[in-house]
């Protein structure tokens, strides 16, 4: 029996001495190695070289998160050459990713989109993966010269696990304009000029991962990325745009607007009839202005098509209010850069046609302040902001056929209103989280007051009220008053945002805000009949 149990605890100990410290981490797994290195040459043609080493930790890891490797490119002017691919075991044993493991499919977001079906995913499959394995895998996609306007990096750097060490490279020919900037963070590159070709190369130490749960962006500066282009201008970049803009008077424009106005007859503006085409009559499609290689459809293939890429769509909404008789202009949203022009398509948030309006836009315009927004003219544009002000009036019969029965002679309502507002929009996604470790930011700045008149009948008598409240922070600020006259009460509620931006220290202020108003907001009233 003492040899079993020796035996057994010799096996744990050898297990233990194989197996890395951190067989038993706090995250799934690690980026060992990340490198990537973007290169253009001097004929114009690009690479882009991808290296990562990471081990596995959890079964999660393994199954699901890193057990494929998924690589977008297009094989009419992209090349992908898979240099290594191999995995190696905890014992040291290298299992070669066989053939079969190499999978191309067509990428999701082109399914429903024809004309780019020539757009292709390789999948990876991993194979020879356990608990504390390596991943090794390093490929390289060529861009032929020509195909595109300009080399346009953006790169968001935080993994959903932790990287031990990260680097970024640009190789460039000496005397081309480079732009580039690390977004929200501090490093500062390395820059080096040998045989004619300059480097900017950025290299990080332990990179903390980004959360799963909570929402991260680069324009709420909870992540960082690094982004980059070969544009001489603003004008330039917006030039690839604005060069592919659909004309007014393109006949295809001009043919749907008169099938527009020549439908069944109804009172609705010729403008709210190209919102509802636009935004009804044309399929989505989820594919990028640079998934599409920075190139538009003529107007007439994307009507005839029924389906548009969110930059088809803005395109031709603007060319046909300009039809319709509509000023109409299209702006470009990029994160804010202190080097504007090293923000570039790569790093596109949303395009928007005015005059024309749907919740992307709404959302892009909330959160104007943290971008750079430029027409096709390559100048900066200010998009104002849709009012958020919210001033509801409602009156309630306590009577008791209105009411919940709750015991023997009391009753409970609820308070109208407050759903209409952020208690209804935002308040669920924003408070998901008692604490928070990376910055909020809000799609906009709130101001709502709701004043509901209670009318009470004959024989009630309130039992709970809302308290009064009067709470104010650096966030904002909440406020309740209930007031009785006769058989009258009126409870005024109001909440007001300041700050859209929350960070994770400002966070339980606004936390506090939000119990308050949902409390105040959602607690039902009781009364008691006499």
């Amino acid at each position: 029996m003492k040899k079993i149990i020796s035996s057994i605890l010799a096996s744990a100990a050898l297990l233990l001495a194989v197996l890395p410290v951190s067989a038993a981490p706090k995250s799934e797994a690690r980026f060992d190695k990340l490198t990537k290195t973007y290169t253009l040459n001097p004929d114009g043609s690009q690479e882009l070289r991808v290296q990562k080493q990471l081990t596995i930790y959890t079964h999660a890891a393994m199954n699901s998160l890193y057990g494929e490797t998924f690589i977008i490119y297009d094989p009419a002017y992209q090349h992908l050459t898979i240099n290594e691919s191999y995995t190696k075991q905890v014992d040291g044993t290298i299992v070669t990713t066989p053939a079969n493991a190499f999978v191309e499919v067509l990428p999701s977001a082109a399914a429903n989109a024809p004309a780019y079906n020539g757009l292709k995913e390789m999948v990876v499959v991993h194979t020879g993966l356990e608990l504390g394995a390596t991943i090794y895998l390093d490929y390289t996609i060529t861009t032929e010269a020509g195909a595109l306007p300009a080399l346009d990096i953006f790169e968001q750097i935080e993994e959903l696990s932790p990287i031990k060490n990260y680097t970024l490279s640009i190789i460039a020919p000496e005397g081309t304009p480079l732009h580039y900037q690390l977004l929200n963070g501090k490093t500062s590159p390395k820059v080096s000029v040998s045989d004619g070709m300059q480097k900017v190369s950025w290299t990080l130490k332990n990179v903390a991962p980004r959360p799963r749960s909570l929402a991260v962006s680069v324009p709420a500066g909870n992540i960082q990325a690094v982004t980059a282009t070969t544009y001489e201008s603003e004008q330039a970049l917006m030039d690839v745009l604005a060069s592919q803009a659909y004309s007014p008077d393109d006949p295809a424009v001009k043919e749907m607007l008169e099938k527009l106005s020549s439908g069944r007859a109804d009172r609705r503006s010729t403008v709210d009839k190209i919102h509802e085409y636009i935004a009804s009559g044309l399929d989505n499609s989820r594919l990028t202005f640079v998934q599409t290689g920075l190139k538009v459809r003529p107007a007439a293939e994307v009507i005839h098509s029924a389906y548009a890429t969110d930059v088809e769509k803005t395109l031709l909404a603007s060319a046909m209010l300009q039809a319709a008789g509509v000023e109409s202009e299209v702006h470009a949203a990029f994160p804010k850069a202190s080097d504007p022009v090293s923000a570039g398509y790569a790093s596109l948030q949303n395009t928007m046609a005015t005059g024309y309006v749907n919740p992307a836009d709404q959302a892009t315009a909330g959160i104007s302040g943290y971008l750079s927004i430029i027409g096709l003219d390559g100048e900066p544009v200010e998009v104002e902001a849709q009012s958020q002000k919210i001033e509801a009036v409602s009156s309630m019969e306590i009577d008791i056929r209105n009411g919940k029965k709750l015991s023997e002679g009391y009753y409970s309502f609820m308070l109208p209103d407050a759903n209409s507002g952020w208690l209804g929009s935002q308040y669920t996604s924003t408070t998901s989280n008692t604490t928070r470790t990376v910055n909020l930011l809000l799609p906009y700045l709130t101001d709502e007051t709701y004043t509901c008149t209670l009318q009470l009948t004959y024989g009630m008598k309130a039992v709970v009220l809302p308290g009064q409240k009067s709470i104010s922070n650096p966030v904002g600020s909440v406020k309740v008053t209930v007031s009785q006259s006769g058989s009258k009460i009126v409870i005024v509620r109001s909440l007001k945002l300041n700050a859209q931006l929350i960070t994770p220290a400002m966070y339980p202020q606004y936390y506090q805000l939000m119990s308050e108003w949902h409390a105040s907001s959602t607690s039902p009233l009781i009364f008691i009949a006499e």
